[in-house]
């Protein structure tokens, strides 16, 4: 079984104006966010073993977060998550190397949202309503996949097994 926890950044501060803020920082309340979720993964026994991490600045302050409650592993920042579309993301994780069983994704919208109504639509609709039309700062979304591969993760093989906001 593979899990894939996607994640969107939390809230930030944006006082960039118009244009890319790849370098927004997250609010005050958005870092205490970040705490709460890794507090709520670490209580649900979500612990990846590879995290995928937007290079923006926003998601590597989401991540610094979720680590004071869960270990650390290897992290992977990758810059093209910023900007990206779902189907990208997908195929990240479908190169991902076969040594992962557990990997996390944290990035930006409308691709996190996306990835999940892709993965997700199978689910039970208690979970899919959620976050059937709007997928806030700081949600996560587990998602498990009988596939035997990373390469064979596909819509008809996941399902969503909890949802996560930390509010």
């Amino acid at each position: 079984m593979r899990h894939i926890n996607i994640l969107r950044h939390c809230e930030y501060d944006d006082r960039s104006g118009p244009g890319p803020n790849f370098d927004c920082h997250l609010s005050a309340s958005g870092h205490e966010h970040a705490q709460r979720i890794g507090r709520a993964m670490n209580a649900q026994n979500i612990r990846p073993d590879l995290i995928y991490c937007s290079g923006a600045t926003r998601t590597r302050e989401t991540l610094e977060g979720l680590t004071k409650s869960i270990a650390s592993p290897k992290v992977i920042f990758n810059d093209e998550i910023f900007g990206c579309m779902p189907g990208d993301l997908l195929s990240l994780i479908q190169d991902t190397d076969e040594q992962y069983k557990d990997i996390l994704i944290i990035g930006h919208n409308p691709a996190m949202h996306g990835l999940v109504q892709i993965l997700g639509q199978n689910s039970d609709p208690q979970y899919f309503q959620e976050i059937a039309y709007v997928y806030r700062p700081g949600t996560l979304c587990r998602i498990h996949s009988d596939a035997l591969s990373w390469g064979a993760i596909a819509p008809e093989n996941g399902k969503i097994s909890a949802l996560i906001n930390g509010a």
